[in-house]
């Protein structure tokens, strides 16, 4: 019986969408708990007013201590305490929708054997962007991360009982799905082909800043208690990744521009994201749920 956890913070305009795609490949047996988390909207009515198919089950577990992984922890122990600790288990963003098909894939692919991680491939939605938003994306499109690995960027992974027994309760930190990256080698993570995320990327270039700086801060604080696996990728050889793939292609050469000069002010701008606290750890990108 596969299962799905999705931990939602302030996902009350996008969390029915992001359902109905969970729900849409009529898995039979698949229970799926979310976890509102310091919500201030709607998102536990939504999620529980979206009519279930038969054959699945959906568990609403609210709690007022906001922060992703604890989310995470609550929405597993729920499923302990309901009798259904089994796998697959699909790890899902609150604004991911996905593609007919997509879970269903995931699922198996993680199910077929050993301990692995997979994750879907990203579709980077930004038709809503600003300009400097899209040029970043069109450059992005080109770095390995979202295309060899999983996780991937697409706010989704999916692992096997075995994958899952590599660590216990998630620990409280901003970068969940790097967290876990480090707990497989190389050759144990992989990005399904043909299976989509839809990812709603930053309208406004402050807010894509916001979210790499969120980033590159949560990369750093993983560093004592689960450093970089020699196998990973780093930023040198994403940057040289990106950087080739725009420089045979003159037209992209803005889009580089705009993407090397994001990923430096990451690093300038991550210490904001040190000072914060609470809820405001996470940098919550609003402007892609309005």
């Amino acid at each position: 019986m596969p299962t799905v956890v999705i931990p939602a913070y302030n996902e009350g305009k996008g969390i029915a969408r992001c359902l109905r795609s969970v729900l849409a490949d009529g898995i039979d047996g698949l229970a799926v708990v979310v976890i509102p988390n310091a919500c201030k909207d709607d998102t536990a009515e939504q999620a529980r007013s979206l009519p279930i198919p038969a054959g699945a089950r959906v568990l609403v577990v609210e709690t007022p201590q906001g922060g992703k992984t604890n989310a995470i922890n609550l929405g597993e122990r729920a499923l302990r305490e309901a009798g259904l600790d089994t796998y697959p288990r699909l790890f899902l963003d609150g604004d991911i929708e996905l593609a007919p098909g997509t879970l269903r894939a995931i699922l198996a692919r993680a199910a077929s054997g050993g301990a692995r991680v997979v994750g879907a491939q990203p579709r980077f939605e930004t038709s809503r962007s600003d300009i400097l938003v899209r040029l970043y994306y069109a450059a992005d499109f080109f770095n390995p991360y979202h295309w060899t690995t999983a996780p991937n960027g697409s706010g989704t992974y999916c692992v096997s009982k075995e994958g899952r027994a590599r660590w216990g309760e998630f620990p409280n930190v901003i970068a969940d799905d790097s967290y876990v990256e480090r707990q497989f080698a190389r050759d144990e993570r992989e990005t399904v082909v043909g299976a989509f995320a839809t990812v709603r990327v930053p309208r406004l270039y402050r807010a894509l800043r916001a979210i790499s700086a969120r980033k590159r801060e949560g990369a750093r604080e993983l560093e004592p208690i689960a450093p970089l696996r020699k196998d990973q990728h780093d930023s040198s050889g994403t940057f040289g990744a990106v950087g080739r793939s725009c420089l045979v292609r003159p037209l992209l050469w803005p889009a580089f521009l705009v993407w090397a000069m994001t990923k430096w002010l990451e690093r300038l701008e991550r210490h904001k994201v040190a000072a914060k606290t609470g809820t405001d750890r996470w940098q919550q990108d609003t402007t892609s749920r309005d």
